[in-house]
């Protein structure tokens, strides 16, 4: 290799370093949008997802603790489960929600043995985390199941949540949701386990 050969080599390396220093095509892409960060699991290859839950709830004053789990639905037309449990003033308390179809169905122990049956525009399902306003981006954080991209947004209710979405494969793999003192922490575990929701049968169905 001649003398020559080795400078316009060196040139050519040089000025690919510059072009990379300098944004040019070499250069690594920055993030997606918090918005398309957001609706990454959307269109992810997902088909459902279990999370677990733990928070705080208060009421009047009085804060207790929550935990229990859920599932996510990605195929059309998307659905939202989940369950948890407390303790107050030494008893067992447990709330269940499913949303699918447009409907809210909602059971409580103690209470009638009967599901509470709403329609909803804002039931939990994939949608519900994908947010409508006030999109920002946080930053990279370093995760148990992965790298992932923090964003923040708002719900179509105004509610306030942020969203930690895998950058691999834009699965999500923690939400939080906070609303004055309640503040709600979503871990997702399990993805793809071939989950179904389906409405409670109609007998234990009341109109609320």
């Amino acid at each position: 290799m001649t003398r020559r050969t080795i400078g316009q080599l060196t040139a050519v390396s040089i000025g690919a370093a510059m072009l990379a220093a300098c944004g040019g095509p070499g250069a690594p892409l920055g993030p997606p949008s918090p918005k398309d960060i957001l609706a990454k699991p959307l269109h992810a290859n997902l088909k459902d997802a279990h999370f677990l839950v733990t928070g705080k709830f208060a009421e009047q004053g009085v804060s207790v603790d929550l935990a229990g789990d859920g599932e996510l639905v990605y195929k059309a037309p998307g659905a939202g489960r989940f369950k948890f449990q407390t303790m107050v003033a030494g008893q067992k308390i447990s709330y269940e929600d499913i949303s699918i179809g447009g409907k809210d169905y909602t059971l409580s122990d103690p209470g009638t043995g009967k599901w509470t049956s709403r329609a909803t525009t804002s039931g939990l399902g994939p949608g519900s985390f994908s947010g409508v306003s006030d999109f920002k981006y946080v930053g990279e954080e370093n995760l148990a199941k992965g790298k992932a991209w923090h964003a923040t947004a708002k719900d179509k209710d105004g509610n306030g949540f942020e969203g930690w979405i895998r950058e691999s494969d834009g699965y999500p793999l923690k939400y939080l949701i906070a609303q004055q003192s309640n503040a709600l922490t979503l871990t997702f575990d399990r993805f793809n386990a071939g989950v179904t929701i389906s409405p409670p049968p109609a007998a234990q169905v009341v109109q609320g």
